[in-house]
């Protein structure tokens, strides 16, 4: 691969780490938007199977020409995609991690923008776009995130989106890497530990990663379900650490915006609009029942 005349020999090292399973239909658009990154120092992708039935694997091998030192890394025990990313980072060679979702796409001088930056910072976070993957019925369906800085979470502290996140190994190992029983906001959990570790995240303005949302409202609805219990979960931990519990105003607002949003269902993108709502707070009602713990 040619470096670009803005390119210089003593860039370092970078691992990108690409977690997938059953992502036969976007990891071609994936790898392929990396293989156009132009990078002058040695990196590698290591791509994590985690346990995928479909031809992930073998559309990963068809880039093993386009991509430099390219490695696919099977999860001896499939789980949570927390479990795909410390076999990633256990997997790869680089001081520097580039984290990276398999249905995204990284914007052009991703890696050197995300390598200069963990230079200078021990994590990261790059800005975040989503008008380019998904049309635009599907853009307006909830607030737009890390588009011009780190965004705070759940009223507690920022947190770095797991999608575009870059993070030097000493920090990330010394808390133990990510927590392999969250099934999902593994990147807000990861945040705050690293947070009350001393390790503040700094965003990158120049890097941009295109980000995909799902498909469909029912798509949408499982993953947004998925991310209200996992709240649940966020809270059980940090209450301690000062995480508050959501005040009753603001549940009344979340779920007198599902009822606003049911006229909108005549419209394109509203039953994927509805999803998201809906599916956030059933899954906090959902948590709040499985786990013991008031958080509606």
């Amino acid at each position: 691969m040619t470096p670009g005349p803005e390119l210089t020999a003593s860039l370092p090292p970078i691992s990108v780490v690409i977690c997938c399973r059953n992502s036969a239909s976007t990891l071609a658009d994936t790898l392929d938007a990396v293989a156009r990154q132009e990078y002058g120092g040695w990196w590698e992708v290591v791509v994590v199977d985690n346990g995928s039935t479909d031809d992930t694997a073998a559309v990963a091998r068809r880039f093993e020409s386009r991509v430099p030192n390219l490695r696919i890394a099977p999860v001896p025990n499939p789980g949570h995609q927390a479990r795909a990313l410390n076999v990633g980072i256990r997997e790869s060679k680089s001081d520097i991690l580039v984290l990276l979702d398999s249905d995204d796409e990284v914007g052009p001088d991703y890696l050197l923008h995300m390598a200069k930056a963990l230079e200078r910072h021990d994590f990261v976070g790059a800005a975040m776009d989503v008008t380019r993957l998904n049309p635009p019925e599907l853009v307006g369906r909830r607030g737009q995130i890390q588009v011009d800085g780190i965004d705070s979470f759940c009223g507690y502290l920022p947190a770095v989106v797991g999608a575009a996140m870059g993070v030097r190994r000493e920090p990330i190992e010394r808390i133990g890497g990510f927590d392999e029983n969250l099934p999902t906001q593994h990147d807000l959990d990861i945040s705050w530990r690293l947070a009350a570790a001393g390790v503040e995240p700094a965003f990158v303005p120049d890097a941009t990663l295109h980000y995909r949302y799902r498909p469909s409202a029912r798509a949408t609805f499982r993953q947004e379900f998925g991310y209200g219990d996992g709240e649940v979960v966020l809270f059980r931990t940090f209450r301690a650490a000062g995480m508050r519990r959501r005040t009753v105003p603001r549940v009344l607002v979340s779920w007198a915006r599902i009822v606003l949003a049911l006229p909108g269902l005549r419209h394109p993108g509203g039953d994927v609009r509805l999803a998201t709502m809906l599916g956030i707070n059933l899954g906090r009602l959902r948590g709040s029942l499985r786990y013991r713990t008031f958080y509606p």
